[in-house]
């Protein structure tokens, strides 16, 4: 391949950085401002987590028909389409609509992100790349959008601290300001990569050239049906489900800082923006230390230290040192990244026939990303059973993330155990791949 044809896929393939990076930091705004849209919207802890369980469902459900749509359209027109719906429903939620205009706003764009986005995403980057490369690219697509999402972050941080001031305690006037400041700016954003990827993605073909044909229906659940046999993949789940709830963890540290150490809501954004920063140092420093040591056994130890960071920010008095509050968020968001850029690298060796990934991956996701419905509705029971008692729900969510977390750790390791156990036995007798029978 020439160098200006490489040049050109590794700019398509920024594109695509550019879209995964912007579109869902509007969607979980909570990270950054998670006060901001308590007061303006006036709902408390457990209805935002109602919303988010309602964004879950249209997730989990979500999974396995986007797939089926990125293989009937063009994969171009499917993430521009997502990325304008997504902004136009931003430029809604910007006008602060009553609380009842909420859910439909979080319904959509749960369709927007991952109905018509998801595979035609990941789709697009498995066209751009060659089979030698794939591993590269969906590394940099992951470490990548992180650190779009670190930057426009950081941007929103300063844009609502310029329009509001940045003081302690602002007038409502004010946080509405600056809120609709900052869901303009990501809106903004938004539109000018949709308008860029019309401009400058090509329309690529359906498949790689000497991909397998399309599969029907009943090639497709006789697949399904191998691939539930095989032990591993399940083992997977577990680790992705566990490892999934930790990361949702950090969605809450904003509103822990908040309540439960009296942190400003600037002061607060401003250490969940240098956690977003983790994303890319996580990514691809555990990339590296999984192909030294393992990757199954870095997953373990990472996500076992994260619930001991979880559990120490539970177990601190709300007069601790804030030094020691902020290395701890900074430390556990840091592993959650870790964990969150290896545990798809375990795939391979879960060995399934490249013929079925496709639907491997989205069987694999639509049950290790319940969390997105799961640890919202557990977070609305902690807050509802704790009533006014909003810094110790947050505790308590703390801790039984890091219980869910060391569960993972568990299954991680016996993961582990199962590629000893494998390469034991590999060393008497000849290697059989399940999908042999597929």
């Amino acid at each position: 391949m020439t160098k200006l044809a490489q040049s050109k896929k590794i700019f398509e393939l920024a594109l695509l950085i550019l879209a995964a990076g912007s579109i869902y930091p509007l969607v979980y705004l909570r990270q950054n401002f998670e006060a901001t849209i308590l007061t303006l919207f006036d709902i408390s802890q457990a209805d935002l987590a109602g919303l988010y369980t309602m964004l879950g469902f249209m997730f989990v459900i979500g999974y396995i028909p986007s797939g089926w749509l990125a293989d009937r359209f063009s994969v171009k027109l499917l993430i521009i389409f997502s990325l304008l719906v997504t902004a136009g429903v931003g430029v809604v939620y910007a006008q602060v609509p009553p609380k009842e205009f909420l859910l439909p706003i979080f319904l959509v764009w749960g369709f927007a992100t991952v109905f018509t986005f998801w595979s035609a995403l990941l789709k697009s980057v498995h066209l751009l790349a060659d089979t030698s490369e794939e591993g590269r690219y969906f590394g940099a697509l992951d470490g990548g959008r992180g650190l779009v999402e670190a930057v426009l972050a950081s941007l929103a941080v300063g844009v609502f601290a310029l329009v509001t001031g940045g003081g302690a305690n602002l007038a409502f006037n004010e946080t509405k300001a600056g809120f609709q400041a900052v869901v303009y700016m990501y809106c903004g954003a938004i539109v000018l990569i949709a308008v860029g990827l019309f401009f400058l993605m090509p329309n690529r073909g359906e498949k790689k050239e000497g991909a397998a044909e399309k599969t029907s229906a009943k090639d497709t659940f006789r697949a399904i049906g191998k691939i539930l046999t095989i032990r591993e993949v399940w083992v997977m789940i577990v680790i992705i489900f566990c490892g999934y709830t930790l990361f949702w963890a950090h969605y809450y540290f904003s509103g822990f800082l908040n309540v439960n150490h009296g942190a400003t809501q600037l002061g607060a954004g401003v250490i969940t923006v240098i956690v977003l920063w983790m994303r890319p140092v996580g990514g691809f420093s555990g990339g590296f230390l999984a192909d030294k040591f393992g990757r199954s056994r870095v997953l373990s130890i990472a996500m076992a230290i994260t619930a001991v960071l979880l559990i120490s920010l539970a177990v601190i008095p709300g007069n601790g040192a804030m030094w020691l509050i902020y290395a701890l968020i900074v430390a556990a968001g840091l592993l959650m990244y870790v964990v969150r850029g290896v545990y798809w690298a375990i795939l391979d060796e879960c060995r399934i026939p490249p013929a079925v990934v496709g639907v491997a991956i989205g069987m694999i996701s639509f049950f290790g990303y319940l969390p997105d419905i799961v640890i919202p509705w557990i977070s609305g029971a902690i807050y509802t059973g704790f009533g006014d008692n909003v810094a110790g729900a947050n505790s308590m969510f703390f801790v039984v993330s890091a219980a869910i977390g060391l569960v993972g750790a568990l299954a991680a390791w016996y993961f582990t155990v199962l590629m000893k156990r494998r390469e034991v036995a590999e060393k008497v007798s000849p290697k059989t791949l399940i999908g042999d029978a597929i």
